[in-house]
C-alpha cells in the first residue's frame, strides 16, 4: 500500500497481514469490536507471474466522526502506510470480492465479515438491475421458499438487499403473493 500524506475521513481503508504481523492481528480484533467494518482474507492472489501472493486482509472501516489517519494508526497500534483513504466507498467495498474485475481471483461474499458486508451486498444486488428484474427475483424467491414466510421476515430480507423501494411500490401484491404461497404450503403438508 502506498504511504499516504495525513489526511481526515470518515472511511478508511486497510491492507494488513495477521499471520505475519502480531500488531495486525491485534488490529483486526480491535476493529471488530470498535468500528463498522468489512474485511475479507485475501489468499488466491497472484502476481504477474502467476505465483499467489502472500496471504493479506483487506479491511474498509467507518468512524462515527471524521478520524485522522495518523490517529487511527496510533489507536490501532499499527503504522499509517497500512491505512488509506477510502476515495469511493463502493468501490472499496466492491474491491473485497473484485467484483467486476475478471483479471482477478472471484471471492464470494460468504467470505467477507463485518456489518457492513449488508452495504456491499446492496451495492451488488442493485448492479444494472431494473425495477422488472428485482421484482422476479423477488417473486422467485417467494415461489421457491421452503417453509411459512412470515411478512417480518421477508420484509427483513428484501431490505437487506436493497430492494425496499420495489417492495414498498407493491407492497400489498407480494402481501398476496406471500399468503399464497404460504396456504399451498400448508396445503401440502397436510395432503402428506
Amino acid at each position: 500500500m502506498e504511504t499516504n500524506s495525513k489526511y481526515r475521513s470518515r472511511k478508511h481503508c486497510l491492507l494488513l497481514y495477521p499471520l505475519e504481523d502480531e500488531t495486525h492481528k491485534k488490529a483486526l480484533e480491535y476493529i471488530k469490536t470498535n468500528y463498522d467494518y468489512a474485511m475479507i482474507v485475501h489468499d488466491k492472489d497472484q502476481n504477474e507471474d502467476g505465483e499467489l501472493k502472500k496471504s493479506h486482509t483487506h479491511v474498509v472501516l467507518t468512524c462515527s466522526n471524521a478520524k485522522w489517519n495518523t490517529a487511527l494508526a496510533e489507536e490501532l497500534g499499527i503504522t499509517v502506510n497500512y491505512i488509506q483513504k477510502c476515495r469511493d466507498f463502493e468501490g472499496a467495498l466492491d474491491y473485497l470480492i473484485h467484483y467486476n474485475d475478471d483479471t482477478k481471483y472471484q471471492y464470494s461474499l460468504d467470505d467477507v465479515k463485518g456489518n457492513l458486508k449488508n452495504k456491499l451486498m446492496k451495492f451488488i444486488n442493485n448492479d444494472d438491475k431494473d425495477e422488472n428484474e428485482k421484482t422476479l427475483e423477488l417473486i422467485t424467491f417467494i415461489e421457491c421458499f421452503d417453509g411459512i414466510i412470515s411478512i417480518t421476515e421477508f420484509a427483513r430480507y428484501v431490505a437487506k438487499i436493497g430492494y425496499w423501494s420495489v417492495y414498498r411500490r407493491a407492497l400489498s401484491s407480494y402481501h398476496a403473493m406471500i399468503n399464497e404461497h404460504n396456504l399451498k404450503y400448508t396445503t401440502s403438508i397436510h395432503k402428506l
